[in-house]
């Protein structure tokens, strides 16, 4: 209480004073302490150790146990409000009550004057990074905040932006070196802060080295200061990087979660390599003391995977022979190709075939032409193939790629029945076609010639049929092109597929000649003359002299064509007969063998019936040739008289039905005996159709021998008259009576000349070597004899002399041609005589020769003495037998001179033979048959046999020696073959300069290509 009425401020002693009244034991101790202390500045040091004796005496005593706080409870009413007060104060204003303190206890600090705002910086660090921003934020709180805080930093002071309430920034750009600033507002002005600049880690420089696989033919380069890569797979990158301030350098690889520290290599210079395989992103982690890199340096990998290759292929096959397969296409790679093959598959089992390609291109058009000769495909058979291409991808290993597979197949036998058949009447129906708009060529040339008699000059009318008759003959030459390349595409499928025997080529090949010479080179060079006098608008005389040489030259198109027709039926009515004897003897062949199969118990009964259905069936084919055989010969101009096979067809289709009900019945032995007897009257039929080929092939070629001989002797004949009465001309002048005389024999001349034409044009029907220039001779010699005609009657000697001269001339070629013909006729008869027919070496002997010639005239020999004829009828039979005797005869002294001395016993057959064919040639010009004479003939047939069985082994000696085949390349149509060989240079040509250009682009520029080959 007495604290608080002071006034003033209490002394030492009056303190002491009431400490003692607390503290008794201790007033006087305390109170002296204080005096002592007073005077101390007179005697310090007895003093001052008089004080800390009694500060030692007194110490143990503390205020604490002075007070006794049960008289002190009735004041704590009066202490808790002032107390709630300071708690209040305490949480709500804490610098009311701490900063005073402080202030005491940080006594060496220097504290600002109280103010109404405080500036406090919120930076947590004073610190920035080189040529980067640093950013200033202060708080400013208090009761009065001023509306603007400036910066003073090197002199200059800048005002802070105000970002919110209370809150101030200023960014320092792009700092370079340490500095300091200040803070004022007011007048405010803080302490000196300093800012120290540090350096991040950063890239200098930064090259990128890429060594591209080998097999991609790139050239391997550095890329400067990029980090984005596009590159194939398998490339090794290296990465050279400078830096600034780096301490360690490491690439993080995103997807593969792969870390890679860069090995320092020189001063801040860093290097790593690293083989690339996928894409992917990378960033880049710079580190030093201070910091990483600021900002993220992340990169990009794309890699280019090697693509498969592409490939497609556009393929022909050969529908005619079905001897080869062309095919092409484009091939294409991201790199380049390895290996192109052709793979095809037989019987299960695959084989490849190189493909040629160039190696150097990426992109490429390829052709190929596979012949299928080697493989044996037999008819009914098929192939699949397919076409391959490699990559080179050294990588990965080499992919392929392969196009769809696709099918070739051999049609069986009755499918080529079927085409061949259809592919003849075809050609027929063309030939007739052809051959009535020749006819109404003809017709326009008539109708013009007559329009041009009654005029001078042509008008539009005549213009227009003139023209149209151009056009009409520019057609039927196509047709007749078009006709001549249907026959030849025939005759190859025939010969693939028929096997023609020597003699029937060469009537195909004499028949294709006449096809192709059909159009001469004179009568298109009429229709060019005649165009040019059409645009030359010359007068109706000029152009009638044309259109009457044009007359002739299409009356003689027009037989051409007729005789092409009546040739091609005779050559398919060859060919169906071969081909039915040839059917005849595999049938055979199959039957026996079926009988053996039947025999052998382990064979299913029901396999063996449908087996004999199929054999029964393709002998009811053979039925339906022969009765097609039947109507070729119909529609000849000349038929042929041909046998009558009901009985055998009869016999054989009861012995087939036969066995099939005993095996029904399970009588196999019973069965095999009726397919033997089957297969036997096969061959029996087989051996009839031949004589009877062989018959009308010998009594056709006899006839046409002699007509040929009638019309080469006539024709000397008419040379001879038109020589005679060309001299009688000389002597004769045109007052003279023998003048009329002798124009009366040439005009009888004329009707010889025609008799013979229409001989040669008949024969020339049946004579395949009778060529287009023979009868376009005739044509010259009827012409020179109608003009010599003409100045006779025009009494202009000399011109008619002239005429006669040249008719001669023509007459004298003819004969030389015909002539050349015969011999050949001739050498053919005698081969045919000589030799068999067939050229297949496995079917020589089956095929009548000599021998069977001999049998045959052995047997009208003895026909003859049973008949009883006489006088005239006797006479021509007689002398017709002597005549095939000799031809016989002549024959075998050929083939004896030809064998000379190398005639290993055959010479002493042939002699013998020789020697009693001239008695039965004697016999037969005296009328004289008679026992001795048909047992003459029985030895003569003996000794040839014997004789062709010794040639015949000479044969089969010579067939072992073997030959190397010959390649025969099978030629594509020209439009397609010339087709393909431009489009392949033409894809070549663009390829040959590949611009440089990203993938991207690389890949729109291969799909171009790849739609320009399938277009």
């Amino acid at each position: 209480m007495n604290l608080f009425r002071t006034k003033h401020q209490i002394s030492d002693e009056e303190a002491a004073h009431i400490i003692g009244q607390f503290f008794p034991e201790i007033r006087d101790k305390l109170l002296n302490t204080i005096q002592l202390g007073s005077i101390a500045s007179s005697d310090s040091s007895l003093i001052l150790a008089s004080i800390e004796k009694r500060t030692l005496e007194i110490s143990p005593f503390e205020f604490s146990s002075s007070i006794d706080l049960k008289s002190n409870k009735k004041y704590i009413r009066y202490v808790a409000y002032p107390g709630i007060i300071l708690l209040f104060l305490l949480l709500l204003f804490p610098q009311y009550l701490t900063e005073s303190t402080s202030r005491i206890i940080n006594y060496d600090k220097e504290f600002e004057p109280a103010r109404l705002f405080i500036v406090t910086p919120l930076n947590n660090e004073f610190s920035a990074f080189k040529n980067e921003d640093f950013i200033l934020d202060v708080k400013v709180s208090g009761s009065a905040i001023p509306d603007q805080i400036y910066v003073n930093s090197k002199g200059r002071r800048a005002k802070m932006k105000l970002q919110s309430n209370g809150r101030f920034q200023y960014i320092f750009s792009k700092v370079q070196d340490n500095f300091n600033f200040r803070i004022e507002a007011a007048d405010y002005r803080s302490v000196s802060y300093e800012v120290n600049i540090l350096q991040r880690p950063d890239i200098k420089a930064f090259n990128v080295a890429l060594n591209y696989p080998n097999y991609t033919g790139k050239k391997n380069e550095i890329l400067e200061n990029v980090g984005n890569l596009s590159i194939p797979e398998g490339t090794e990158v290296t990465w050279t990087i400078q830096t600034v301030e780096t301490e360690s350098l490491k690439i993080a690889f995103v997807e593969e979660k792969e870390i890679i520290d860069l090995k320092p290599t020189g001063n801040q210079l860093y290097e790593s390599k690293k083989r690339i395989r996928k894409s992917d992103s990378y960033k880049l982690h710079l580190v030093n003391r201070h910091s990483k890199n600021k900002d993220s340096i992340a990169y990009q990998i794309d890699v280019i995977k090697d693509e498969y290759p592409k490939i497609s292929l556009n393929s022909y096959q050969d529908t005619t022979l079905f001897a080869f397969i062309v095919f092409n296409g484009l091939i294409a790679d991201d790199y380049g190709l390895s290996k192109l093959e052709f793979v095809y598959e037989k019987d299960h089992e695959q084989v490849s075939i190189p493909v040629p390609f160039n190696k150097n291109l990426q992109s490429q058009n390829y052709f190929y032409q596979w012949n299928l000769d080697s493989l044996d495909i037999g008819q009914g058979e098929a192939v699949t193939y397919f076409v391959r291409v490699w990559d080179n991808d050294a990588v990965n290993g080499r992919k392929f790629s392969q196009t769809s597979t696709y099918n070739f197949k051999v049609p069986d036998k009755k499918e080529i029945k079927e085409k061949l058949n259809k592919q003849s009447e075809g050609a027929k129906k063309e030939l007739d076609q052809s051959l009535q708009e020749a006819e109404d060529l003809n017709e326009q040339i008539r109708e013009i010639q007559n329009d041009l008699k009654s005029k001078e000059n042509l008008d539009w009318q005549e213009n227009k049929k003139i023209n149209d008759l151009i056009k009409q003959k520019e057609k039927l030459e196509d047709a007749l092109k078009k006709i001549a390349q249907q026959n030849k595409d025939l005759a190859k499928k025939q010969e693939r597929f028929n096997q023609p025997n020597e003699k029937l080529q060469q009537k195909v090949d004499q028949l294709q000649k006449l096809m192709d010479d059909i159009l001469d080179e004179e009568t298109k060079k009429l229709y060019d003359e005649l165009k040019k006098l059409l645009e030359e608008q010359q007068g109706s005389e000029d152009i009638e002299e044309i259109m009457d040489q044009l007359e002739n030259k299409e009356e003689n198109l027009q037989k051409e064509i007729e005789r092409a027709i009546e040739m091609f039926k005779r050559l398919q009515f060859d060919y169906k007969m071969d081909e039915i004897i040839n059917d005849l003897d595999e049938l055979a062949q199959e039957q026996v063998e079926h009988s053996e199969e039947t025999l052998d118990k382990q064979n299913n009964t029901e396999s063996l019936k449908k087996e004999q259905e199929d054999l029964n069936e393709s002998f009811n084919q053979i039925e339906e040739q022969i009765d097609k055989l039947d109507e070729l010969n119909e529609q000849m101009k000349q038929p042929e008289e041909l046998g009558n096979f009901d009985q055998e067809e009869s016999e054989i289709k009861e012995e087939q039905q036969q066995s099939k009900e005993e095996l029904d019945q399970n009588k196999r032995k019973k069965s095999s005996q009726s397919q033997k007897k089957a297969s036997d009257k096969m061959k029996e039929m087989k051996q009839k159709m031949e004589e009877m080929q062989a018959g009308m092939e010998m009594t056709m070629m006899q006839e046409n021998l002699d007509h040929l001989r009638d019309i080469v002797d006539n024709l000397v004949k008419v040379s001879f008259d038109q020589e005679k009465i060309m001299t009688d001309f000389k002597g004769v002048n045109q007052s003279d009576s023998r003048y009329v005389s002798l124009s009366q024999e040439q005009l009888k001349l004329k009707d010889d000349a025609k008799i013979i034409e229409d001989s040669l044009l008949s024969l020339a029907n049946r004579v395949f070597q009778i060529q287009s220039f023979v009868t376009r001779e005739v044509d010259a010699m009827n012409d020179e004899i109608q003009a010599s005609l003409q100045g006779l009657k025009d009494r202009r000697k000399a011109e008619a002399t002239a005429h006669q001269q040249y008719a001669m001339t023509s007459i004298n070629n003819l004969a030389l041609l015909l002539d050349d013909v015969l011999q050949q006729m001739q050498q053919q008869m005698a081969d045919a005589m000589g030799k068999p027919q067939k050229g297949e070496k496995g079917q020589k002997q089956n095929l009548p020769g000599l021998s069977e010639l001999q049998q045959q005239l052995n047997k009208k020999i003895d026909d003859l003495k049973k008949s009883g004829k006489s006088g005239r009828p006797l006479s021509k039979e007689l002398a017709e037998l002597a005549a095939e005797q000799e031809m016989l005869r002549n024959e075998l002294q050929r083939l004896q001179d030809q064998l000379g001395e190398n005639q290993d016993g055959v010479g002493n057959n042939l002699q013998q033979a020789i020697e009693k064919m001239e008695k039965t040639e004697l016999d037969l010009v005296n009328k004289r048959i008679s026992q001795e004479t048909i047992n003459r003939q029985k030895d003569i047939l003996t000794r040839m046999l014997k004789a062709e069985n010794a040639l015949r082994e000479r044969e089969l000696d010579d067939e072992r020696d073997a030959e190397q085949a010959d390649n025969i390349d099978r030629l594509l149509p020209p439009e397609f073959e010339e087709y393909l060989k431009a489009k392949k240079q033409e894809l070549e040509l663009l390829n040959t300069v590949p611009p440089k250009m990203n993938p991207y682009y690389k890949e729109e520029v291969n799909k171009y290509f790849r739609r320009l080959n399938e277009q």
